[in-house]
């Protein structure tokens, strides 16, 4: 059971559907999805809480580690906020809160609180019938790369799967060959492998991979999760990009036609960090919307 504020505890695989009640009243922002919280809690320094019905998560930064608290909910918003920042204060030397969704911002105005959209932390959202039919795009290179891909290189196969039971050697082998197209020494050293072998344990039926094979060998493969019937949102994608340029291309197309066929609407690609090739990758796919979150700090700062 998560405790009541200021208590606060380590997050455990038995809290997703605690969790759950409180993220499904709001659109899937992948920093409170579960399986984001959970898998990319390797070092198990995440903790969670409830003040005023809403969810509390001590974080780490994604870039220093850095801890910091955030929180989801629109229940007494200023008294959370306050609380919040003041045991901050105390404990992590932070006057901020950090990755608070945007359904919140109204209830600072007039406060003694400023919001400040924070850019980086933005996820993207597109729509999945416009990523489904990108083989038919005509300016953008994506759709002109898939074209090429498809006319001129050896057939290749897609697999579509559920994510328990995979054979954990084909994913091991694609995360090998994308850090070694990028000079990454110990891959499997990676925060971001660790995190993934952690998604391999979940049995859960709405996590689903798309697999890409040329000859029998696996090339790339992106991994999913189905939220709803309007959202899916994307958590891993990795290729070998030194095969063909147009390989991640390939992927997502492939991943947005089966969304499109189960009728999802909406694709969250996550956040960019501030890294500039990560948000220009994402940039060019043309994204619907974001969906915004706030950096919170007190206006006599």
């Amino acid at each position: 059971m998560i405790p009541e504020f200021p208590k606060l505890k380590k997050l455990e695989f038995s809290d997703r559907e605690e969790i759950e009640k409180f993220t499904s009243k709001f659109p899937p922002y992948s920093d409170f999805n579960f399986s984001n919280m959970w898998c990319w809690d390797i070092y198990h320094n995440m903790m969670i809480s409830q003040l005023n019905e809403n969810l509390v998560v001590l974080f780490s930064d994604y870039i220093s580690g850095d801890s910091f608290l955030s929180f989801i909910g629109n229940n007494k918003v200023i008294e959370t906020t306050s609380k919040l920042i003041l045991f901050s204060k105390k404990n992590y030397h932070k006057l901020f809160l950090k990755l608070i969704p945007e359904e919140t911002f109204l209830h600072f105005k007039g406060s003694d609180f400023i919001a400040k959209a924070d850019r980086d932390s933005f996820d993207y959202i597109y729509l999945v019938e416009h990523l489904a039919s990108m083989k038919n795009w005509t300016q953008n290179t994506s759709g002109k790369r898939i074209r090429k891909f498809i006319k001129t290189q050896p057939p290749y196969t897609i697999k579509h799967s559920f994510l328990h039971g995979v054979s954990h050697d084909e994913y091991k082998d694609v995360f090998r060959k994308w850090a070694e197209s990028k000079n990454i020494n110990n891959p499997f050293e990676l925060n971001e492998y660790k995190a993934f072998k952690r998604f391999l344990e979940i049995p859960a039926k709405n996590l689903r991979l798309v697999s890409m094979y040329e000859n029998k060998t696996m090339v790339g493969f992106t991994l999913y999760e189905i939220i709803s019937n309007n959202y899916a949102i994307s958590h891993f994608a990795k290729a070998d990009k030194n095969h063909h340029s147009a390989i991640y291309d390939i992927l997502n197309w492939e991943e947005a036609k089966y969304l499109h066929s189960l009728g999802i609407k909406y694709f969250n690609w996550e956040q960019d960090l501030g890294i500039s090739n990560l948000r220009y990758s994402k940039i060019k796919y043309k994204p619907a919307f974001f969906l915004k979150k706030l950096r919170i700090e007190l206006k006599s700062l």
